[in-house]
């Protein structure tokens, strides 16, 4: 039994002066730690390179494709979006939602050898597939000196 309220999380400090139960207080936690309540979340992404080209995808299960947004500055790639909470109000008493809702942004750094305008995005079930191109391996440039 948690007996020192020092040691419960702050949100449930605040609700009682008693000591909370123990299984609420491993809630809080994992709730915490995996940002379940937070109002953001962090989607998995896989990053493939084949020799053509470099291929992430980003699983976004229940999005719309309106609701992502790509977009690439200083030699970066950034995916970000919304996947918006639909609770029906049909009389249901919710005890426990473990799915994120929130927003999300990823960010991957390019490497000098990739082709900006021909990346192409897809979207279908849930996982967003990104194609970036490959050009050649940019070397450098040697400059005289005058």
């Amino acid at each position: 039994m948690l007996e020192r309220t020092e040691d419960m999380p702050k949100r449930l400090r605040s609700r009682t002066s008693q000591p909370a139960r123990f299984s609420d207080w491993i809630d809080e936690f994992f709730d915490e730690a995996f940002n379940m309540t937070s109002g953001s979340f962090t989607p998995g992404m896989n990053v493939y390179e084949t020799d053509e080209a470099f291929e992430l995808t980003l699983e976004l299960p229940g999005m719309k494709k309106d609701d992502i947004e790509i977009s690439i500055e200083n030699n970066v790639l950034n995916i970000s979006g919304e996947r918006k909470a639909t609770r029906e109000e049909d009389g249901r008493i919710y005890h426990r939602i473990e799915s994120r809702f929130g927003t999300f942004s990823r960010n991957l750094p390019l490497p000098n050898n990739v082709n900006e305008d021909n990346i192409e995005a897809n979207y279908d079930n849930g996982v967003l597939t990104v194609n970036i191109p490959k050009t050649e391996q940019r070397t450098g440039k040697k400059i005289d000196v005058k």
